[in-house]
């Protein structure tokens, strides 16, 4: 995925990796993500099956034919058109239906995600996530709920190769409203630099990753020497809740919490008690405004990225901008695009965890959802199934059309990219709700140091089996959340950015007053609170 995710990083969680991971991580998630969205080298798909065959279920009635409408994140590619008129000559085929689908925009998707369901929308899908309102609608009644019988006769496919675990993370109060993706995905943070500029001005790419302080002396070689060129994009759409700048390396061990939209919350998983950590309270927040001011006053960022519509992927991709940060699999992919249309910059990615390690993100972290009042739940289900477990579909939704945007690498697994990728590139269309371990392929002639990066990762990796279940609940806390998120894009926003006159003291403190004022820490008590319980239920 790719839900857009904040570059710098995410957090350790609980126990040591045990087994190895197949895959990344979008956005692209990073995992992605922002999200957090494309192939990963380390999982290979099956060879290229027939298009001939019915894929229609045992039972199921497909005599009428059905248009399902169905909701993704993100911007659509140039060619997305192309590739669905195939995905759609494929449907009309196999279960009588096609499928139309409209994007929900990474600047305002937000505010219109909730309003699809409060305004009665006509529509079938759309994606869902732990961080994109899945534990939200689901209580509010917005998802149809998914049951195994229905899985069984619409969706079998599904019902036998889903991981159990991924089921499990799903029940919300023992109620399944989502198919989450069939993929074990490691999300940290890598970042792609101009290595041109690197070697120009003498710099260690060691050296940047070490610490993120370190990356200033990137940015500063820019802003003296480089006419045109910003450092860091830092477009203000995808802002989650934290300043630019973070101590990433200070906060090892911390798990970010879901389900309060920008009002960020951890708890440190060395902390056997898990108390919830509200970072507009900590130490670490008031480090991190004071550095994002200093580096918004010598230009890394434009004055105007509050407020910013160009992607930060774009800006990179278009010489721009001097950094682009994801997680691994997004980096890749977009590796390939720049190293195919500038190879003269000499794109190269960097480690950006500073040193903490990295976690494998729940199966929830990607899922599609159907809508509660979809008047053709069966066929959508019957879809979904065609494009987890079928290669024809995954394939089209993930690189587009082949001999037009990929063909097979000469070991017949991996994608090898061609002249019009950059148009429909691997998983730039969201199709991370139906990822599968089992299909994901290769990308040929991406990052030379790919292995490395991953490997590294890896050998740090954590996970935390225990709260990738826990889904908060909102319900009792809906206002505060409206008036806390009033007071985070009016008051904490800018601070984020370094958008601040006078003392920063007191602008926080000012900040601080406001969230409290608006009933920040009502939700922090109910979020300690479900947290205890749900622990206490696990003993």
């Amino acid at each position: 995925m790719k839900k857009r995710l904040k570059w710098q990083g995410l957090f350790a969680i609980v126990m040591l990796l045990t087994f190895v991971l197949a895959g990344c991580g979008n956005s692209k998630n990073e995992a992605s993500s922002s999200p957090s969205t494309s192939a990963s080298p380390s999982a290979s798909a099956s060879a290229e099956p027939s298009a001939s065959g019915s894929a229609n279920p045992a039972g199921a009635d497909t005599s009428k034919e059905v248009k399902l409408k169905m909701y993704l994140l993100g911007d659509k590619p140039k060619d997305f058109d192309l590739v669905y008129a195939e995905v759609n000559k494929l449907l009309k085929q196999d279960i009588n239906a096609t499928v139309e689908v409209s994007f929900l925009s990474w600047g305002d998707w937000q505010q219109k995600y909730p309003l699809l369901f409060a305004s009665g929308e006509d529509f079938d899908l759309i994606y869902t996530a732990n961080w994109a309102q899945y534990n939200t609608q689901a209580t509010k009644g917005g998802f149809l709920e998914i049951t195994k019988d229905m899985l069984e006769k619409y969706a079998p496919k599904t019902a036998a190769s889903m991981y159990p675990e991924a089921w499990e993370s799903a029940k919300i109060d023992g109620k399944v409203y989502m198919l989450p993706m069939n993929y074990k995905e490691i999300q940290g943070s890598i970042s792609l630099l101009r290595g041109d500029l690197v070697e120009k001005y003498g710099l260690d790419p060691k050296e940047l990753a070490a610490k993120p302080e370190n990356l200033a002396k990137y940015y500063d070689a820019i802003v003296k020497n480089e006419k045109g060129l910003i450092p860091v994009n830092a477009a203000g759409l995808g802002w989650d809740g934290v300043p630019l700048f973070v101590p990433w390396d200070k906060m090892k061990g911390w798990f970010d919490l879901q389900g309060t939209g920008n009002l960020k919350m951890y708890y440190d998983s060395n902390d056997p008690k898990a108390k919830v950590i509200p970072f507009y309270q900590t130490d670490l927040f008031v480090e991190g405004v004071k550095k994002a001011k200093e580096w918004a006053d010598a230009g890394y960022w434009s004055k105007s990225a509050m407020v910013s519509k160009t992607a930060d992927n774009e800006a990179f991709k278009t010489g721009k901008a001097a950094i682009f940060g994801q997680n691994l699999s997004t980096i890749n992919s977009l590796y390939t695009t720049v190293n195919t249309e500038h190879p003269e910059w000499k794109a190269m990615a960097i480690d950006t965890n500073f040193g903490r390690p990295v976690d494998l993100k729940p199966y929830i972290q990607n899922g599609v959802g159907i809508n509660k009042n979809s008047k053709n739940p069966e066929r959508a289900l019957m879809m979904l199934d065609l494009f987890r477990n079928d290669p024809r579909y995954f394939d089209l939704t993930f690189y587009g059309i082949k001999g037009k945007h990929y063909d097979i690498g000469a070991d017949g697994k991996s994608i090898k990219l061609l002249a019009d990728s950059p148009n429909y590139p691997p998983e730039g269309a969201c199709p991370w709700g139906w990822r599968d371990d089992k299909l994901v392929r290769p990308i040929e002639g991406g990052l030379p140091n790919y292995d490395d990066l991953r490997n590294n990762m890896l050998s740090t990796a954590v996970n935390n089996p225990v709260l990738q279940a826990f889904n908060f609940d909102d319900s009792s806390v809906k206002n505060e959340l409206a008036a806390v998120g009033n007071v985070l894009t009016q008051y904490v926003k800018p601070l984020s950015f370094g958008v601040v006159k006078g003392s920063v003291d007191d602008a926080i403190a000012d900040a601080r007053k406001r969230l409290e004022k608006a009933g920040a820490q009502k939700i922090v008590d109910e979020y300690q609170r479900q947290v205890d319980a749900f622990l206490a239920s696990k003993k």
